[in-house]
């Protein structure tokens, strides 16, 4: 038998990493729904419906991210999220769930590694990933197979529906010096 929530199809998904010099990453990840027989807004109605949906998507997504295996500077670290929302999308049939991530490792100095080992498959909708690190981040590198561009500090990858994504991706990048009263100083 299809439950209600069967009925919504997922289109489209994007998500913002924000990198700070502590090791500190925080994601914030969206996903879009096709949503015809309005189910999320019926969940919206109801305060339990909405708090019980909320708990299954939190804890679905947790279980997913349990699975990853994410390391910083070779050391593992697990991805844990911290706040789920679902949003109407204006009078359409579109439905957004929101959540945010947090993760930590340990930066060195300048020179650092993130690696992420996922499961491959095939994009089942287009998506786009962005990652912000602090300013003056440079000679970062990414091995990954998405599509992607690097604006200074900014990484853009992507997907479209059918692209194979997943599997080993890697960013290599190396921290910019402190500034502390207009002088730099390393730190080393």
């Amino acid at each position: 038998m299809t439950s209600p929530s069967d009925m919504v199809q997922p289109i489209h998904a994007e998500s913002f990493f924000s990198v700070s010099r502590s090791g500190e990453i925080h994601e914030r990840l969206c996903y879009e729904y096709v949503d015809p027989d309005h189910y999320y807004q019926k969940v919206l109605q109801d305060e339990q419906s909405f708090r019980r949906e909320i708990e299954t998507l939190s804890n679905n997504l947790q279980y997913y991210l349990d699975k990853e295996r994410v390391e910083i500077n070779s050391r593992g670290v697990r991805s844990h999220v911290h706040y789920t929302d679902i949003f109407l999308k204006g009078e359409s049939d579109v439905v957004a769930v929101v959540y945010l991530i947090d993760f930590s490792g340990q930066f060195a100095p300048k020179a650092n590694r993130i690696e992420t080992w996922l499961e491959e498959e095939t994009a089942p909708y287009d998506f786009e990933i962005i990652w912000r690190f602090p300013l003056g981040t440079h000679d970062i590198a990414i091995e990954s197979l998405l599509d992607h561009e690097i604006y200074d500090s900014v990484v853009v990858l992507w997907a479209l529906e059918g692209d194979n994504v997943g599997g080993y991706e890697r960013m290599d990048f190396n921290l910019p010096s402190v500034k502390y009263d207009n002088k730099e100083e390393s730190e080393e």
